[in-house]
C-alpha cells in the first residue's frame, strides 16, 4: 500500500511575508507595485510613518465607530502602504498621482481627511499647502469637516492646527488645508503640495481646476494629486479619462511608475445581481456596509429599473454611460472599424438630417447598406460662439474636436442653414445618395431648398410610428456585429449619451428629453435608416399586368 501524501494547508501555500515589506502590501487590484517599480526602492519605514499616523492619530467621525480609533482596511493600508512606501533614487516619494475608484459607503471620504491631514501635518513639507477640490463647494467642504473633527477629537492634533470657515491651518509650519471647486472663477496663484479630489465623477468634464491644481505643483519637491471617487456616468470626462488611463498601467499597455492606480469596480460582463460581484467591487462590505445592505438594493434595481444604472454605477462602479441604457458600450466599441468610403461606392447610400434649433450640435448622417452590414459616416456642425461656450460651461469638448476635425464651427452663434444646405449638396453628389429624410420640425425650410435642387427628399417626423423600425434596425445591427463606424468621437459621445422611450406596444424611439446629453448625431443616423424605408419599392400591382376582369 503506498502512502498518501497529506495535501498542504492553505496556510502553507501562502508566502510568509514580514509584515512592513513590500510584498506585505502588493496586492492592490489588477496592479503589481513591485513588477512596476523600474529603479523605485520600497522604505518600509516611510510606509510604516504613514500608517502610523492615520491609525495612532485620527479617528472616526461619524457612524458605529465614531470617536473610535482610525484602523485601516486591508484595502486602505494596502493603498496607503503602497503610496508612501516607495521612494525614488533621490529619496523622494515614487507617486505623483494616485486615482482611487471604489463604490459608495466604502469609507473613501474618511480615508481623504486623514490623507488629507497626514499631507498638512505629518509630511515634512516645508509651508504645506493642502486642497480639496469637487465640483462644488459643498462637496468639496465635505472632506476638510472630517478633517476638522478628526483635529478636535486629537489633543496633539488640536494643539497644532487653527480651523477657520474653509481652512485648517498649522501655524508652525505655515501650512494650510483649504478647498477650491470646480465652480470659482479662477484656481491660479497656487502652490499646491498635494490635492485630494473628491467625487471626480461629479466634476464631469470640466477641467480647468483639476489643470490649474496640476500646474501648480511644479515647485514641490514630491507633490502628490489623489482622485477618489465612484464611477460616472459620461464618457467624455475626467473621471472616464483617468480610469481608462489607470486600466492601461494596470493592463501593462502603458508604463507609467508615478501613478498609482487603486481599482475596485466589477467588470461590465460580471453579473451585478450576484454576491461576488458585489463583493468584488466593494473591498468593504461587512465593515462600512453591510451584505444585506446590498441585497436589499440589488432587489430594488431589478424591481424598478431606473434604478438599475445608479446602483451598478455608484455600488459597483461599473462604467454605466446613461441614464437609461440602450445599447451597451462595449458593443459600440467592437464596431469601430477602418473602412474606406470609396470601397463602398455601388452600395445604396441614404442620408439623414438633424438640425439645431438656433445655436447648439447640427448634425448629417449617411448609411450604406450591404445586406445585413450597415456603414455610418457622421458629420456635424455647431455655432463658433456656441461650442466655446459648451466647452467652459459643460465641459463637453467641441473645441478639441474641431481641432481634431471631427465638427465643423461655422462663424456666428446661431445654426448657418444655408452652409449646412451647401454641405449636404456637397456629401450627396459625392457619395450618390439615393434619398434624403429629414425632421420636419426644424428643417422644413432646409427641405423646401433641396428639393428646389432637384434631391430626392422625405419627411420623417420623430414619432414612435417613423422610428420604431429604423431604430431596431440601428440597434439589431449593432449588438448582432453587423455595423461600421470610423470612431467618430462626437458620434461616440452622443450614442453614450442616448436613451430610448418605448410606447405601450413597445416600440422604441431615441428620446432627446431623457438622454443625458445631446444625441443628434445618433438621431440623423436613425433618420438615415428610415430613408432607406421609403427607398423600397412597393410591389407591382396585378393589375398593371393583367389588366381589369370583367365579370
Amino acid at each position: 500500500m503506498k502512502p498518501t501524501k497529506s495535501k498542504p494547508s492553505s496556510a502553507a501555500k501562502r508566502p510568509r511575508f514580514n509584515k512592513w515589506s513590500a510584498e506585505a502590501f502588493n496586492f492592490l487590484p489588477r496592479y503589481d507595485a513591485i513588477a512596476t517599480r523600474g529603479d523605485n526602492v520600497w522604505n518600509p519605514d516611510a510606509a510604516k510613518h504613514a500608517i502610523n499616523f492615520i491609525e495612532g492619530l485620527c479617528k472616526f467621525t461619524e457612524g458605529k465607530w465614531a470617536g473610535e480609533p482610525f484602523i485601516l482596511l486591508k484595502w486602505q493600508r494596502a493603498l496607503v502602504g503602497n503610496l508612501y512606501g516607495w521612494m525614488r533614487p533621490d529619496g523622494t516619494r515614487r507617486y505623483r498621482q494616485a486615482h482611487i475608484l471604489v463604490p459608495r459607503k466604502s469609507g473613501k471620504t474618511e480615508l481623504g481627511a486623514a490623507l488629507a491631514l497626514y499631507h498638512l501635518l505629518g509630511d515634512d513639507e516645508p509651508t504645506p499647502e493642502v486642497v480639496g477640490i469637487a465640483r462644488d463647494r459643498a462637496q468639496a467642504k465635505l472632506c476638510l469637516k472630517r478633517a476638522c473633527r478628526m483635529t478636535e477629537q486629537e489633543p496633539l492634533l488640536t494643539q497644532r492646527t487653527e480651523i477657520y470657515q474653509a481652512r485648517l491651518v498649522a501655524p508652525q509650519s505655515y501650512g494650510v488645508y483649504k478647498v477650491l471647486s470646480a465652480d470659482a472663477p479662477s484656481a491660479h496663484g497656487l502652490n499646491v503640495s498635494a490635492c485630494i479630489a473628491d467625487e471626480v465623477h461629479a466634476m464631469e468634464n470640466r477641467r480647468d481646476l483639476w489643470e490649474a491644481v496640476m500646474t501648480s505643483m511644479g515647485a514641490r519637491k514630491q507633490p502628490l494629486i489623489i482622485s477618489i471617487t465612484t464611477a460616472g456616468t459620461l464618457r467624455e470626462s475626467l473621471e472616464h479619462d483617468l480610469f481608462q488611463y489607470a486600466q492601461r498601467i494596470c493592463d501593462g499597455s502603458l508604463d507609467n511608475p508615478a501613478f498609482l492606480p487603486c481599482l475596485h469596480y466589477a467588470d461590465a460582463e460580471d453579473d451585478w445581481q450576484l454576491e461576488a460581484t458585489w463583493r468584488k467591487a466593494n473591498p468593504s462590505i461587512g465593515e462600512t456596509s453591510t451584505l444585506s445592505w446590498y441585497q436589499e438594493e440589488a432587489k430594488r434595481a431589478a424591481d424598478q429599473p431606473s434604478y438599475e444604472t445608479a446602483f451598478r454605477t455608484y455600488y459597483l462602479c461599473q462604467h454605466i454611460t446613461s441614464a437609461e441604457r440602450w445599447v451597451r458600450m462595449a458593443d459600440w466599441d467592437k464596431c469601430r472599424k477602418d473602412f474606406d468610403i470609396a470601397s463602398l461606392v455601388g452600395l445604396p447610400c441614404y442620408m439623414g438630417i438633424d438640425l439645431a434649433q438656433t445655436t447648439d450640435l447640427s448634425s448629417i448622417a449617411c448609411v450604406w447598406l450591404d445586406g445585413d452590414q450597415m456603414y455610418i459616416k457622421s458629420w456635424n456642425y455647431s455655432p463658433e460662439v456656441g461650442a466655446g461656450i459648451r466647452a467652459r460651461r459643460d465641459g463637453v469638448p467641441y473645441l478639441e474636436w474641431s481641432q481634431r476635425g471631427w465638427l465643423t464651427l461655422t462663424p456666428g452663434d446661431t445654426t448657418d442653414y444655408q452652409y449646412i444646405v451647401k454641405q449636404v449638396e456637397t456629401i450627396a453628389l459625392q457619395h450618390k445618395v439615393r434619398m434624403i429624410a429629414y425632421d420636419p420640425y426644424n428643417a422644413q425650410n432646409l427641405a423646401n431648398d433641396l428639393e428646389g435642387k432637384g434631391m430626392n427628399v422625405v419627411r420623417v417626423p420623430q414619432s414612435f410610428l417613423n422610428l420604431a423600425t429604423p431604430t431596431r434596425m440601428w440597434e439589431r445591427s449593432i449588438t448582432g456585429g453587423n455595423f461600421a463606424h470610423d470612431g467618430n468621437p462626437v458620434l461616440t459621445w452622443a450614442m453614450s449619451n442616448c436613451v430610448v422611450e418605448r410606447d405601450a406596444n413597445d416600440n422604441p424611439r431615441p428620446s432627446k428629453r431623457k438622454s443625458v446629453e445631446r444625441i443628434d448625431p445618433v438621431v440623423a443616423g436613425i433618420i438615415a435608416v428610415a430613408a432607406s424605408l421609403h427607398d423600397e419599392k412597393p410591389a407591382a400591382s396585378v393589375y398593371e399586368n393583367r389588366g381589369l376582369i370583367w365579370l
